[in-house]
């Protein structure tokens, strides 16, 4: 029952000199799991709610097609060690929590960012990577399906389908150029994104309700 003129949305920015390409260093290399692999990334909370139970199942059927591929788990959680046992015989890399220079450095070192969840309302780690200059995979429930541009900088499944999952990432990793393509893409859209950016804008916010 609020008029939508009324309604004004703050904008939300993201430090795009912490999270950058220019951090890529080969920070999986030491990883056999890894090296010469084409790296999914999920950051965040190891636990049911990101639905990291599908995200397992997807990789599973994408590594049948596409054994090229490994996944990077970075975080902690409830369901690690489930998980763990799920894709034990895969290539998988659990990070554990970190943060810093060294999540910086993962999230540029990797090549896909993969965020199954339906759940959050946001999603800073979709911008994060982005500014790192991944391609993003997101699903249609919740909020960072508005944190990047569909087809560009990374693309939007339906939440909980596996199936959907699968052929996403299967299909950005089979084709390099559209990844280079879409990786610049992505940085130049995370700076956008920008504290700055948003800073500005909610400069601009203000001085229209002034006015």
């Amino acid at each position: 029952g609020i008029p939508r003129e009324r309604i004004v949305f703050y904008p939300r920015g993201i430090d795009t000199q912490a999270f950058s390409p220019v951090h890529r260093n080969g920070y999986f290399n030491a990883h056999p799991q890894a090296a010469g692999r084409t790296r999914l990334l999920y950051v965040g909370r190891l636990s049911r709610e990101k639905n990291l139970h599908i995200l397992a199942e997807a990789f599973r059927t994408a590594c049948a097609q596409n054994p090229g591929l490994a996944l990077v788990l970075v975080g902690d959680g409830p369901i690690r060690d489930e998980l763990a046992r799920t894709l034990t015989d895969l290539p998988v890399i659990f990070t554990g929590y970190i943060e810093g220079d060294a999540l910086a450095e993962a999230y540029a070192s990797s090549d896909i960012f993969v965020f199954p969840s339906g759940t959050d309302t946001f999603g800073n780690v979709v911008l994060e990577a982005q500014a790192s200059g991944l391609p993003v995979i997101v699903t249609d429930r919740g909020g960072p399906r508005e944190n990047l541009l569909p087809g560009r900088t990374g693309c939007i499944v339906p939440e909980g389908e596996a199936d959907a999952l699968s052929a996403a990432m299967l299909d950005l990793a089979a084709d390099p150029v559209r990844l280079g393509r879409m990786s610049a893409e992505a940085r130049a859209y995370a700076e956008s994104r920008s504290f700055e950016s948003a800073f500005t804008r909610q400069w601009e916010l203000y001085r229209e309700v002034a006015a």
